[in-house]
């Protein structure tokens, strides 16, 4: 009786080998599985690294879905900016209403720059744990955009030191 055990787990085995030699699939589900159940990276997944589990946002995922989720916000917030860059342009260009849509615009854009270095750094965390975060590559979070009145008081000072060294130039192209 335990040698018919026996024999019959071998076989058992062995077929199961040779499915997985066989089959891509039957090898993936094993793959899959042994690394669910264990958390044990394979040697499969440490050859195609995309199938390794990573910690990305607070959630194990694998890096194909980390890079994935990454690049489409990337992509998504980058076709949103473009299209309120180039549909702020003639409102920009509007006399009195100009200078706050610029501020707005630029508000708005630098938010948007801001999420896409959070989330590379969410995705730099991810692949590189063990590496120190740099905080320079988030300075993009901290830069202040200017209120309207400040765009306007800087408009008009250089405006006013244009104007001055203007009439210098002129006074000397007199003489």
């Amino acid at each position: 009786m335990t040698k018919l055990l026996i024999l019959s787990m071998l076989l058992l085995s062995l077929s199961f080998n040779v499915a997985v030699l066989i089959s891509e699939t039957i090898f993936t589900l094993a793959s899959s599985a042994f690394t669910a159940l264990t958390d044990i990276p394979t040697t499969a997944s440490k050859i195609h690294p995309k199938n390794a589990k990573v910690k990305f946002k607070g959630k194990k995922v694998t890096v194909a879905e980390a890079v994935g989720s990454t690049t489409r916000g990337i992509k998504r917030r980058a076709v949103k900016t473009a299209t309120k860059s180039v549909g702020a342009m003639a409102f920009e260009a509007a006399p009195f209403v100009g200078p706050a849509i610029i501020v707005s615009v630029t508000a708005w854009e630098l938010k948007d720059l801001c999420d896409t270095a959070k989330d590379m750094d969410a995705l730099n965390k991810a692949l590189n744990p063990d590496e120190v975060a740099n905080t320079d590559e988030i300075s993009v979070c901290a830069i202040s955009v200017p209120s309207t009145e400040e765009l306007k008081t800087a408009v008009s000072e250089q405006t006013e030191e244009r104007i001055e060294q203007f009439k210098s130039l002129l006074s000397e192209l007199r003489e």
